[in-house]
C-alpha cells in the first residue's frame, strides 16, 4: 500500500486536501466522506483494511477540517454553500482519481453520510455502491427545516465565523445527553474508551465548528428529502444503510431504518439495513470493528 497527499481544486479556485491509499492491483475504487469535525487521515486503519483487500481508497477532507487547516483558529469554518460545494468536490475527485475501467464505491459517516445522500441525488450514475453510516433519514426533515431558519439568525445575529456554540449544544450536546451515566460527553461516539479517548486528546476533532458551519450543514439536509431531488436517484445503485443500535444521531436506529424504507419505497432494488446491537455512532471504530469491517467489505464485494 502506498499512501500519499492528494488536493482538488475547486470551482472557487479553493484547494481542498486528502489522501490516496493505493495498491498495485486494485479492483475497484473507494471514497470515503468523514464526518463533521473529524478528518480523513482518522481513517489509515480503515483504508488499510481496504487496501489489504484489494482496493484504492480516497478521501478529501472537508472544508475547516483536516489538512485543509494550517491554523487552528480556522477550523469549523466554511464557506458560503460549503455543504453543496463538497457534494460537487466529491464528484470532481472521483473524475480525477478513480481508476478508469474499475467500480466506484463511495462510504459516508455521520455528516458525510448526508453528503453522500445528497451525492447520490445529484450524481447518479457515478457511483455503484453507497454505504450510509451513522445517519439519519426522512423523519426528521422538520427539524433540518427548523434548524436551518435558526441557524440562519444565529449567523446574522452573532457572525458566520464565530464558534457556534449555541447550535452546538442544540445537536451534539443532544447527543451527549443521550448517554446516561457517560463519563465524557463524547461518550455518545462508541462504548470503545479508547476510542473515546483518542477523539478527546486530538486536537483536530471535537474542536467546535462556526455558526456558518451549522447554517451550511442544516441547508444541505434541508432538501434532502424532497421528492424531485429523491426521484433522480439511480434505482440500481446498492445501498448499505448501517449504524449502532444506541446511536443518537439516528435516533437509536430508527432514523437508518426509516431511511432504508425511503429508499425501497422509491423503488431502488436493492437496499440493505443493518443495525448494530450494543453499538454507538462510530461503528467503525467500536471494539469489535473487524465484524462491522468485514460486512462493508462483504457488501462491496458481492
Amino acid at each position: 500500500m502506498e499512501k500519499r497527499t492528494i488536493s482538488i481544486k475547486t470551482v472557487n479556485n479553493d484547494v481542498l486536501f486528502g489522501f490516496a491509499w493505493e495498491v498495485e492491483k486494485p479492483k475497484a475504487n473507494l471514497f470515503i466522506v468523514t464526518g463533521m469535525e473529524e478528518y480523513a487521515e482518522r481513517y489509515d486503519s480503515f483504508a488499510s483494511f481496504f487496501c489489504d483487500n484489494g482496493y484504492n481508497v480516497y478521501s478529501i477532507d472537508y472544508y475547516g477540517q483536516g489538512a485543509n487547516v494550517k491554523d487552528e483558529k480556522e477550523l469549523g469554518i466554511v464557506p458560503r454553500s460549503a455543504f453543496s460545494k463538497f457534494v460537487r468536490v466529491i464528484d470532481d475527485a472521483i473524475k480525477k482519481f478513480a481508476i478508469k475501467g474499475l467500480p466506484v464505491y463511495i462510504f459516508g459517516h455521520s455528516m458525510g453520510s448526508f453528503i453522500v445522500q445528497d451525492y447520490i441525488q445529484r450524481y447518479a450514475n457515478r457511483a455503484q455502491k453507497a454505504i450510509i453510516c451513522g445517519s439519519d433519514g426522512p423523519n426528521s426533515k422538520g427539524l433540518y427545516n427548523i434548524g436551518y431558519t435558526l441557524a440562519r439568525m444565529v449567523c446574522k445575529l452573532r457572525g458566520e465565523n464565530r464558534k457556534g456554540k449555541f447550535l452546538r449544544s442544540l445537536a451534539i450536546g443532544s447527543y451527549a445527553k443521550a448517554v446516561k451515566h457517560r463519563e465524557t460527553n463524547c461518550d455518545w461516539l462508541s462504548f470503545n474508551k479508547d476510542n473515546v479517548n483518542k477523539y478527546i486528546a486530538d486536537s483536530r476533532c471535537g474542536m467546535g465548528s462556526s455558526n456558518g458551519f451549522y447554517r451550511e450543514l442544516l441547508k444541505g439536509n434541508h432538501r434532502l428529502y424532497k421528492e424531485k431531488f429523491l426521484k433522480k436517484i439511480n434505482k440500481d445503485l446498492k445501498i448499505l444503510v448501517t449504524a449502532g443500535e444506541f446511536d443518537p444521531v439516528g435516533k437509536n436506529g430508527k432514523g437508518p431504518t426509516k431511511l432504508a424504507k425511503m429508499y425501497k419505497e422509491l423503488g431502488v432494488k436493492d437496499v440493505t439495513l443493518k443495525i448494530y446491537p450494543n453499538m454507538r455512532h462510530e461503528i467503525h471504530n467500536e471494539t469489535d470493528r473487524e465484524t462491522v469491517l468485514n460486512n462493508f467489505l462483504e457488501f462491496l464485494n458481492k
